[in-house]
């Protein structure tokens, strides 16, 4: 959910080499993206040789994140990570991208998202055998190609940032849109889908200077004036643009998919909602006030039920409230509450995690999908949810995922699910955002 724009620490590359006929980590391909595979082999070990093989990075508060994995040399004294069982440390059995996904403080204590808003993550590996580290290596993973172009947004009343990729254009355009945290979406996320091809517009829609200060009656008709511009954008395709929006975000997507089917060639909504909600319950008044207006008044919701206010830094799961708020409303609240998906005419994709804490996003996407296909969409939706996942399924892959309480505001937020599902849910999510994303290059083509 949350998103920070600052560069990381990067740490020194060349760290001291082992000898040649001693142990040594071959990891790459060195310099690639994030979302590629990644390959972290050790050789020189003596068949059998139990070893742990450790990462660790700097983040941008110069804490370090650190995750590890107990390993065993196979026949021939190598350990090869693609295929290697880890039976202990911070991630266990066999997963490739452990060491990243599983990284986290030493203490456990809360800090912002780690590594996120970087333009590279720069990490130290090493391998130690009966507590001595015997071999070290480095790998640098690209988050934003040094030659992505961030424009900060001059249009009056808008607020945001323009990611290019290289080249000379003109490229697909894709509205971007954060959560509750507020303020731009991820700038690593935006730079991410930029470096694939896409003309990306990270747009802030509150808690930024200009706009409102909390979400709370935030204009259909901003999100829609943001859409239009990328439109008109010379470095953007046209006429229609995609839309992908996280939580609160992807609410606000649908919303706007909804509100001008004709603008939006492809939508994609992390941990949906198909109704619209209220301002969220640390604002005053937030139960009576929606999160949204058109043309000035607002937008129908669904109230949450009362309760006690959440103590600070206490993580709270709040998916409850919004399940109780659903099953006990009747049908005039939940219809006119109710966001009409079926007027998209774009493909759509819905991800949802069944263990989500924020809200009931799987049920959540479940109604808007059920809609999508009585209404006989045609072009290719589908919603992919994972049953073991927490709240953040979209995003950047292979960034740590082991952290699940979250600060919004005043309160924080335990987004639920197991780290390791969740962090397959991001890679595959990901993958499924590019190819929905392709339709806009199919209609433009």
């Amino acid at each position: 959910m949350i998103a920070l724009g600052s560069v990381l620490a990067l740490l020194a590359v060349g760290c001291s080499a082992p000898a040649p006929d001693g142990p040594q980590i071959i990891a790459g391909p060195d310099g690639a993206s994030i979302a590629e595979p990644v390959r972290i082999v050790v050789d020189g070990l003596a068949p059998g040789d139990p070893v742990r093989v450790w990462a660790r990075a700097n983040d941008r508060m110069g804490q370090w994140w650190e995750s590890s994995a107990e390993l065993t040399a196979d026949g021939t004294g190598s350990v090869d990570l693609t295929s290697a069982e880890s039976t202990g440390g911070t991630y266990q059995g066999v997963d490739p991208a452990g060491l990243f996904w599983s990284m986290r403080l030493p203490d456990d204590r809360a800090a912002p998202v780690p590594l996120a808003g970087a333009d590279d993550v720069v990490v130290e590996l090493g391998v130690d055998r009966d507590g001595t580290t015997i071999a070290r290596s480095s790998l640098r993973r690209e988050v934003r190609a040094p030659d992505a172009r961030p424009i900060a947004m001059a249009e009056p009343g808008l607020v945001g940032d323009l990611y290019l990729p290289a080249g000379s254009g003109p490229w697909p355009g894709v509205l971007l849109l954060g959560g509750a945290e507020g303020g731009r979406p991820d700038p690593a996320y935006a730079a991410l889908l930029a470096n694939q091809g896409f003309a990306v517009l990270g747009l802030a829609y509150f808690g930024e200077p200009r706009l409102p200060t909390t979400l709370t009656r935030v204009p259909v008709e901003y999100g829609l004036s943001a859409a239009r511009w990328l439109a008109e954008r010379p470095e953007v395709t046209g006429p229609r643009v995609g839309v992908i929006g996280s939580s609160r975000g992807a609410e606000y997507a649908l919303l706007l998919a909804s509100s001008e089917p004709d603008r939006f060639g492809a939508v994609v909504a992390h941990a949906p909602s198909d109704v619209v909600w209220p301002a969220p319950a640390t604002v005053p008044g937030a139960r009576r006030v929606s999160s949204w207006t058109r043309e000035g008044e607002d937008v129908p919701f669904l109230p949450l039920p009362a309760g006690e206010e959440p103590a600070p830094e206490q993580p709270v799961r709040t998916a409850a409230s919004y399940a109780e708020a659903v099953e006990d409303a009747g049908r005039w609240a939940r219809t006119t509450a109710r966001i009409p998906v079926e007027d998209i005419t774009a493909p759509v994709l819905l991800t949802s995690g069944g263990d989500d804490g924020v809200w009931p996003s799987t049920a959540q996407a479940q109604r808007a999908m059920a809609a999508i296909d009585a209404a006989g969409n045609p072009f290719g939706s589908r919603h992919l949810d994972f049953p073991s996942a927490g709240h953040p399924v979209g995003g950047v892959p292979n960034m740590p995922t082991s952290r699940t309480a979250v600060p919004v505001g005043p309160v924080v937020l335990e987004t639920g699910g197991n780290p390791a599902a969740t962090a397959g849910a991001v890679r595959h999510t990901f993958a499924a955002t590019l190819d929905v994303l392709h339709a806009l290059t199919a209609a433009d083509g």
